[in-house]
């Protein structure tokens, strides 16, 4: 993979980098806040070779990349010049719908958290492998270097309020160093002191909350978000000559008692709010909870929507000090889509298709996913189902044991230190549900079963028919996704098919596909394979390929009430037919005349058996030869 080259292409297709806005990454994905998504061209992103998908989800655009995404990112960052360039941009549109209000938090939950778990994840992993160290007895918890080991393991979590003080300050645009100046006043040996203390404490005649903010995670963002509102009033009212100092002062001034005496207070009373609703959850449904969060978790993941569930996390591995239901929940779901995407490699005859399953499953055990969902379950479907069962037994046996989890590490075989405890069979447990992870999803894999790859994936341009008339010849991706071509079967105007003024088609109940506006009263093959279905009415024809794609080519919208009046099959059912063929004739102005509207969709019934069907949407016109849908 060329990752200079790719970064260039995926900035030029979200519309340059006038239109990025920030640019992150996580572990799979590069994440862009873009000021206009509607310019990012989803469908060729997502066939860019290196690309697994793309979404716009949470307030982000998220490109999935897959191991390779920090390579990508670097040569992206270089590219990007996320600066304001000192044109006013026009701000957009707030969208206060339950769904755009929703958007908003994952993406500024999301802005926050993903800069800072390197730091947690670190810390929580040593905190794993010190705990190992001491119940092994390699390491005596009276020694020195255990103390010294124990500070290190503890820093991040003590000071989270100053991590998150800094990425809460990038993400809503205001000074950093400002911001990390409150969460010292909120951590300071002489606050907590005064907070700790017995007597009431009071700031100009105010009460202030015996609140302690070590470990905290809200009250620290509630700040640093109110302070973006205060230093902006404070630059418009301090003068040039002093603002250097007065600009600051006015917000450190105005912020940190409202800190102190409102929002610190409100942020504990939230954190601890959210995971006391946790806790009522597993208290009244009980195990339930992993089992359903483990089965739903690919669905989550696919939308970039777990950064959602970090402050939960977070408040969780703060007090009590474990989590029972996210992390547990992603280690049940983790493990099924490795082991299923191993089983696929075993499975499949397709040498290549086995590579990428085989690439994607040791992956997934090692806790990364995305490979596996999207460049295998979503591809085959029913080994995402089979993945959903593997991790819901597990899920079960998870929850009615408790497995607690440590530390905010994507859970796989690298990061079992994670369920490490003083309880003994808590790694045991752990132990046990990956097992039974991997084991389950393997098997229903193998009893389920999936529609394997067609083994030489070479697209109907490179039939003798094409290379005859002089057409070029498209090649076989050589990505993860094997492409499969249908040309057009008619000439005429190209429609999205959410444009055809009849729903059963609009709403893709019969598949995805594309329609066409036709010119001429003629429909040809669109690809080798055979003629599966001519209605009696004559109007339609369902087609399947040698490569399996099915394809149902409807000549207008409502015209089987001409009984076959107007058109003339030339083929039958079961007729092996070439690309190019004619199929069937029809009167195109005769029709019209009639009243009919002629709009032709072209569908891909087993649309449900792909990953992706993508639409020639960028094309105004067509004819024969001529590519419509490609089918990943």
């Amino acid at each position: 993979m060329n990752h200079k080259q790719l970064a260039q292409s995926i900035m030029e297709l979200v519309g340059g980098n006038d239109n990025i806005n920030t640019l992150i990454h996580c572990s799979t994905r590069l994440r862009l806040t873009l000021k206009n998504p509607d310019m990012a061209k989803t469908q060729e992103i997502k066939s860019l070779d290196g690309v697994i998908g793309a979404v716009n989800s949470g307030g982000q655009y998220q490109v999935i990349i897959g191991n390779d995404v920090t390579y990508v990112y670097n040569e992206l960052a270089k590219m990007v010049d996320t600066q304001p360039s000192g044109e006013v941009q026009e701000k957009p549109k707030a969208d206060y719908s339950p769904k755009g209000l929703f958007n908003t938090f994952a993406s500024v939950i999301a802005g926050i958290f993903q800069p800072i778990i390197p730091a947690i994840a670190a810390s929580g992993m040593l905190k794993a492998l010190l705990l190992l160290a001491t119940v092994t007895g390699l390491m005596s918890k009276e020694s020195q270097t255990y103390t010294v080991l124990s500070v290190m393991s503890d820093a991040a979590f003590y000071f989270l309020p100053i991590l998150l003080a800094f990425s809460s300050a990038n993400k809503f645009k205001t000074n950093p160093f400002v911001a990390v100046l409150f969460g010292g006043i909120m951590l300071h040996p002489n606050m907590i002191g005064l907070l700790g203390g017995e007597d009431p404490v009071s700031f100009i005649g105010i009460p202030v909350a015996s609140v302690q903010y070590a470990t905290s995670v809200v009250p620290i963002i509630l700040t640093v978000w109110f302070m973006s509102y205060i230093e902006k009033f404070a630059d418009k009212i301090s003068p040039g000559p002093v603002k250097i100092f007065l600009k600051p002062l006015i917000v450190i001034l105005i912020v940190a008692p409202v800190a102190l005496i409102v929002l610190g207070p409100l942020g504990m009373y939230l954190g601890t709010g959210m995971s006391n609703v946790i806790y009522w959850i597993q208290d009244k449904i009980g195990w339930l909870t992993v089992v359903i969060m483990a089965v739903l978790m690919p669905l989550i993941v696919m939308f970039g929507m777990h950064k959602v569930f970090y402050p939960i996390i977070f408040a969780a591995l703060a007090s009590p000090g474990y989590e029972t239901l996210v992390l547990v929940a992603m280690l049940a779901s983790n493990m099924a889509q490795g082991a299923g995407a191993l089983a696929v490699s075993f499975k499949t005859k397709d040498t290549k298709f086995k590579q990428v399953a085989l690439s994607a499953g040791i992956s997934g055990v090692f806790g990364i996913t995305e490979p596996a969902l999207y460049g295998v379950h979503l591809r085959l479907k029913k080994t995402l189902i089979a993945c959903m069962i593997g991790a819901g037994v597990a899920g079960l046996f998870a929850g009615i044991v408790n497995l607690k989890a440590y530390a905010a590490v994507g859970p796989g075989i690298a990061s079992m230190p994670m369920f490490i405890s003083e309880d003994h069979m808590n790694i045991i447990y752990a132990i046990i549900t990956m097992l039974i992870s991997a084991i389950v999803a393997f098997v229903a894999v193998y009893v389920i079963g999936f529609q394997d790859v067609v083994p030489t994936a070479v697209s109907m341009a490179g039939s003798p028919t094409n290379k005859a008339r002089g057409e070029s010849e498209i090649q076989p991706s050589t990505g993860i996704k094997s492409k499969k071509i249908v040309f057009a079967p008619l000439e005429g105007k190209v429609l999205p098919l959410r444009e055809v003024k009849d729903e059963a088609f609009s709403q893709e109940a019969m598949g995805q596909g594309m329609a066409i506006q036709p010119s001429v009263g003629k429909v040809f093959a669109p690809f080798d394979g055979t003629v599966e279905t001519v209605f009696r009415t004559k109007h339609s024809i369902g087609l399947r390929s040698v490569e399996g794609v099915e394809l149902l080519i409807h000549v207008g919208l409502d015209t089987v009430k001409l009984k076959g009046q107007h058109f003339d099959v030339k083929v039958n059912e079961g007729e092996q037919i070439s690309h190019g063929q004619l199929l069937i004739e029809f009167d195109l102005e005769a029709i019209q005349a009639a009243g009919y509207d002629t709009t032709t969709p072209v569908i891909v019934t087993n649309s449900s058996d792909y990953l992706e069907i993508l639409g020639n949407e960028t094309a105004a016109t067509t004819g024969p030869g001529k590519p419509l849908i490609t089918v990943l």
